[in-house]
């Protein structure tokens, strides 16, 4: 089915812009242009709401995640001297440009533009679930939330919030290790 009404009234996304509305908001105000079924695939997907009948696009979506953070573990275990094995979760497919763009994340030396990587990939990802589909069908509907949820993301990290959550780590680490030595 088409949603013409609905794509065209989307406003574009950039990563590191003001989101125009939030997940939440988009599933609600999509939901009213959708299917039931395509209504619940999107808070399967977009919300994570617990298991809503399968369906082969959730799968799939979850494959393609599951997929990113095996690869992610492989980089982070390989750099660390770690056996990532144990972290691997099994999923169907296999998408070679996963593992092209988690490699070139990894080469990056600054944590930022590692995220930036990833992120870039997984929005790539989601272009290509409209890619010979309909432009104004269901799927594109679906990888708009998912891009819109990258930019929220985006949007939630604030320099001095990371400073602080990482000062109170590293103090509480700190605070064991002395109670330890004692």
């Amino acid at each position: 089915m088409a949603y013409y009404s609905l794509v065209a009234s989307l406003p574009s996304l950039q990563i590191g812009d003001e989101p125009p509305f939030t997940t939440e908001e988009y599933v609600e105000n999509a939901s009213q242009w959708v299917t039931e079924r395509e209504s619940e695939i999107l808070r399967k997907v977009l919300l994570q709401e617990p298991d809503i009948a399968p369906c082969p696009l959730c799968k799939l979506i979850y494959d393609v995640e599951c997929q990113i953070r095996n690869a992610i573990a492989r980089q982070r275990g390989q750099k660390l001297g770690v056996d990532f094995k144990e972290y691997l979760q099994p999923h169907d497919g296999f998408i070679g440009e996963v593992e092209t763009f988690v490699k070139d994340a990894f080469a990056q030396t600054d944590p930022v533009e590692l995220e930036q990587h990833l992120d870039r990939g997984r929005w790539n990802l989601a272009e290509q679930l409209v890619d010979g589909q309909n432009p104004f069908g269901f799927e594109k509907v679906l990888a708009y939330g998912i891009q819109l949820k990258i930019v929220e993301r985006w949007n939630r990290m604030d320099v001095h919030v990371g400073k602080e959550k990482i000062e109170a780590v590293i103090t509480a680490n700190t605070e064991k290790e002395e109670t330890a030595d004692a």
